[in-house]
């Protein structure tokens, strides 16, 4: 039986609520969930890690992301990490440049794509063998971060090509009914989504251009006096 879970207020998530969606997480299930930018529903890594290279059942957790949302089971899906370690933890050959946007702006609404490390399962890499990775400002997320043990694999909780909501109320009632727990947290902070940057081979990459603008990346890399080269 699916269980929704209302939290909100200064004192953070309900340690209860963040017990008993940790516990669905573990256990390989699928859980909506508020970021800062938008909701989100998503998995433990650690629930899948062993699974080797062959994406999971479309009947898990992990496989119903794709069900849900109605898109490529072979695309993939960025990370909620603890923090700036994790980087070089599921990350290999990190540029400075991306530990300086970082420490700038993590917890936060920008996403880094790095070249994945062996700990990164082969199904939840891009076809060039990198993942995205995020610190989000969440507490409910940092909170299932650290209940886990894991990073979470989340994704906008919308039908591909439909908006991302941001509040549980724009949740599309056919995603909500489809994750085996739910937190609402009311509306989001940001209401927009992450920027999505790259800094591979020293090219300066802006993705997707969410919450945070073009300034802002370039500025923090002059701050620290990283040199790269504009992709656009």
């Amino acid at each position: 039986m699916q269980r929704i879970y209302r939290v909100g207020g200064g004192s953070g998530p309900h340690p209860l609520a963040i017990r008993d969606a940790a516990q669905v997480l573990t256990a390989g299930g699928l859980i909506l969930t508020p970021t800062e930018t938008v909701y989100g529903i998503g998995v433990a890594i650690g629930a899948y890690a062993s699974s080797g290279d062959e994406a999971p059942a479309p009947a898990t957790g992990y496989g119903r992301i794709f069900t849900l949302k109605r898109r490529d089971v072979r695309q993939t899906v960025p990370w909620l990490v603890a923090g700036e370690r994790d980087l070089d933890a599921f990350g290999v050959d990190v540029p400075e440049g991306v530990h300086v946007l970082a420490r700038a702006f993590w917890p936060g609404a920008l996403t880094l794509i790095v070249k994945a490390s062996d700990r990164v399962p082969r199904f939840m890499r891009a076809a060039d063998g990198t993942v995205a990775l995020r610190a989000s400002a969440s507490p409910v997320v940092q909170a299932l971060v650290r209940a886990c043990g894991s990073p979470l694999a989340v994704t906008s909780a919308n039908t591909h090509g439909a908006p991302a909501p941001a509040s549980f109320a724009q949740v599309e009632a056919r995603i909500l009914a489809g994750v085996d727990a739910a937190i609402d947290a009311g509306e989001t902070v940001c209401h927009d989504a992450s920027t999505i940057v790259s800094l591979l081979d020293g090219e300066l990459d802006i993705i997707r251009q969410g919450a945070l603008s073009a300034a802002d990346i370039e500025s923090a890399l002059a701050s620290c006096s990283v040199s790269y080269r504009k992709v656009h």
